[in-house]
């Protein structure tokens, strides 16, 4: 469980300033929405394996990404290729036939797997680069990364502590599953509803203890007279560089570049607005976005 949670930063993306890091989160997600091209979301989902590589993950963070990676796939595909319901469309593998229920049958469609599969691209991208900040960026980082980006304290400090009980809950959660184990217990050896009863009962120590760990927290605040009103201070002062500023700027280029070109094309496409100067940009976007 500590080899999840461990940080980087002395990786080469953590050496980056946390909102520098946001902002390419940000950028990352805007682009996944802009675009509609297969090699332009393989290339953002490349991005994020490359910032993932950065952040020299460790063997549980590797483990970490495969297992959720190839989960999110799957479920995509899994889910696309069953209830696609576009035209033109080939049976794969049928599972029920004709019904009321289902007047076409219950079957998995190729084109609906390819759907997914390309949908799913716009998921890893993001993940793989939240996972890069998330395994380079203490708590404490975010924290004044968000104050510096003028955010109020009040959510700032909710969304930090917030962060701080997630390795917590973890924790805890793995204590329960132990416990579980060395009691005897194994999924399913009593059935599909012993087992569900056993999972949500397990929850409440989990639950119990983030609770008590909660009230500890905020009562802590209180008797240090923690308010939020008062104006504060920090002894590191969070400042961009030159080249930090360079990216920033290249990255909002590229965002406002995108949404430039999709929007031409998307007036030119729906004959809102047409221009035979921009036919290079309508070109571009067909292929690439």
């Amino acid at each position: 469980m500590s080899q999840v949670f461990a940080r980087h930063l002395d990786a080469p993306f953590g050496q980056l300033d946390v909102r520098l890091k946001m902002a390419i989160g940000f950028s990352i997600s805007a682009l996944v929405v802009l675009a509609d091209s297969l090699p332009f979301l393989a290339g953002l989902a490349l991005c994020g394996l490359v910032f993932c590589a950065l952040s020299r993950p460790t063997l549980g963070q590797v483990r970490l990404i495969l297992f959720s990676s190839a989960l999110l796939i799957w479920g995509l595909m899994f889910s696309q290729g069953l209830f696609y319901n576009q035209y033109p469309r080939t049976v794969l593998i049928p599972f029920l036939p004709s019904n009321r229920f289902f007047p076409d049958g219950l079957n998995i469609y190729r084109e609906g797997i390819h759907y997914g599969l390309f949908q799913s691209l716009r998921m890893v991208a993001v993940m793989l680069t939240g996972y890069a900040v998330c395994f380079t960026t203490e708590p404490d980082r975010f924290f004044r990364g968000l104050l510096a980006m003028r955010m109020p304290y009040s959510l700032s400090f909710m969304a930090v502590t917030a962060i701080r009980f997630i390795p917590i809950v973890a924790q805890e959660f793995g204590t329960v599953r132990r416990a579980m184990r060395l009691k005897g217990y194994r999924p399913f050896r009593n059935g599909l509803r012993d087992t569900l009863r056993t999972e949500v009962s397990s929850l409440r120590p989990v639950l119990a203890g983030t609770i008590r760990r909660s009230e500890e927290v905020a009562l802590s605040i209180l008797t240090r007279g923690f308010a939020f009103g008062i104006r504060r201070t920090s002894y590191r002062e969070a400042r961009l560089g030159p080249k930090s500023w360079l990216l920033l700027a290249a990255l909002a280029a590229l965002v406002l570049a995108v949404m430039t070109c999709k929007t031409l094309f998307w007036l030119y496409h729906h004959q809102v607005y047409y221009s035979p100067a921009l036919r290079p940009i309508y070109a571009f976007a067909r292929q690439w976005l």
